[in-house]
């Protein structure tokens, strides 16, 4: 499952309703872009911006 969140006062707020049951325990990963992510990882950086690469990829399979 994929859902956007809101952090406030030290508590994410899922945007939409869940449907899991009260008490759930779930595993959360947060990263704001994949170079972050690869950065935290120790992975070698890219020779491109991956997260430019990424969005003209997305961008050609919505507008092919």
């Amino acid at each position: 499952m994929k859902i956007k969140a809101i952090y406030e006062n030290n508590v994410l707020k899922p945007l939409g309703n869940l449907d899991l049951p009260n008490k759930a325990l779930v595993s959360i990963t947060i990263h704001e872009s994949f170079s972050d992510l690869l950065e935290e990882l120790g992975e070698p950086e890219a020779g491109e911006d991956i997260d430019a690469v990424l969005k003209d990829m997305r961008k050609r399979r919505y507008y092919d």
